[in-house]
């Protein structure tokens, strides 16, 4: 398995980016993935295996996460694999992948989030050993 900048093919990148963040507009997209590309703590990946793209991992370094107590803090702000490979163990060697990146950065601890609504998401962040700390509904207000 390899990863390359999602920079390096934009519309894929932002192919998969719609296939995982599908709840909000392409405007949104686009605008977000402008600034991953100018940001010095975010990076976006495109995953390859057997020299075919099958998904997306977003990552991030966080000054603070809940429940964690190290910073910064290496964060999968998203990570999606395509339908037809999930479920054949890809998953694994992707977070190994990740935690090298994290470690890579300085970092002691991986952090990650979840929809309360995704279950399947859930089950795969436990099965490859991360911990529930909490369960929020978060807000935002517009200055």
């Amino acid at each position: 398995m390899e990863f390359v900048g999602a920079q390096s093919n934009y519309d894929l990148w932002f192919k998969l980016r719609r296939a995982l963040y599908h709840d909000l507009s392409e405007e949104f997209d686009h605008e977000e993935m402008l600034q991953i590309e100018k940001s010095d703590w975010q990076e976006s990946f495109l995953i390859i295996n057997n020299g075919v793209f099958i998904g997306l991992v977003e990552l991030s370094l966080r000054n603070m996460v809940d429940g964690c107590l190290s910073s910064p803090v290496a964060y999968i702000e998203g990570i999606y694999i395509i339908e037809g490979q999930r479920g054949k163990g890809l998953g694994k060697g992707v977070i190994e992948w990740i935690k090298e990146w994290a470690r890579s950065k300085g970092c002691t601890e991986l952090a990650s989030d979840v929809e309360l609504t995704n279950i399947g998401s859930q089950r795969f962040h436990e099965s490859l050993g991360f911990q529930e700390t909490y369960r929020v509904v978060e807000y935002k207000m517009d200055l």
